[in-house]
């Protein structure tokens, strides 16, 4: 297997069955990573759209090196293609960033024929992201609350909002956005506070911004 690797580490005229195996390899290692993903983040704040960047992006990636080559001129016009394109989604934690990163990776190591360093990379990550997972470092100890609250859509963007929210809490998510009774909205979160004691300064910063508590309950999780 490894003299398979070495023999078909540069490759300037791949053939077909090369490039389709590049992709294959590359699916399974970003496969691997929104695998790794799914079972080391809290079942309350997984971002299944996340998972599927995932991969899409690693293969992405293998498409775009692959194209690109030795070839100079054709990577600096790719280059200037995709500064282009502007991505407006905000990961707020940068433990996902450094997932799609890990996907990139895999992704870019594969369009590079670099499959050994690409599988071996792909298995170190995931095994330290699962021992992490049994670690002091994770927050598994810690409870995720659900938050819902009601308020005018503007309140939930301005800075103010971030503010608090980054302030109180350690981790926090939307959920989603649900109609109430009366017709107004209702922004669901999960939130993982600082300082559990802090909740009722939580609710006054809330009232400050004219944001009501529908919902402040404990979420199980496992």
């Amino acid at each position: 297997m490894l003299d398979f690797f070495s023999t078909y580490s540069k490759i300037e005229n791949p053939t077909l069955e090369m490039v389709l195996f590049t992709f294959i390899l590359s699916f399974l290692l970003s496969a691997l990573v929104a695998f790794t993903y799914e079972k080391t983040t809290f079942s309350t704040v997984r971002h299944y759209g996340l998972m599927q960047t995932f991969i899409l992006s690693a293969l992405i990636a293998t498409m775009v090196l692959q194209a690109i080559g030795d070839n100079v001129a054709s990577g600096l016009g790719m280059l200037g293609a995709l500064t282009v394109v502007q991505f407006r989604t905000t990961l707020r934690n940068p433990r996902d960033m450094i997932f799609v990163f890990a996907a990139l990776g895999a992704g870019i190591a594969c369009g590079l024929y670099g499959w050994r360093i690409a599988i071996l990379g792909t298995l170190f990550f995931c095994t330290v992201a699962f021992l992490i997972r049994f670690s002091p470092f994770h927050f598994s100890h810690l409870p995720i609350w659900n938050l819902k609250l009601k308020g005018e859509d503007w309140v939930f963007l301005s800075d103010d909002f971030k503010q608090i929210m980054s302030e109180y809490c350690k981790y926090e998510t939307l959920e989603g956005v649900e109609r109430d009774k009366d017709g107004s909205k209702i922004y669901h979160f999960s939130v993982m506070l600082k300082n559990e004691n802090q909740q009722r300064d939580l609710f006054k910063a809330f009232g400050y911004l004219k944001i009501n508590v529908y919902t402040f309950n404990r979420k199980k999780d496992k």
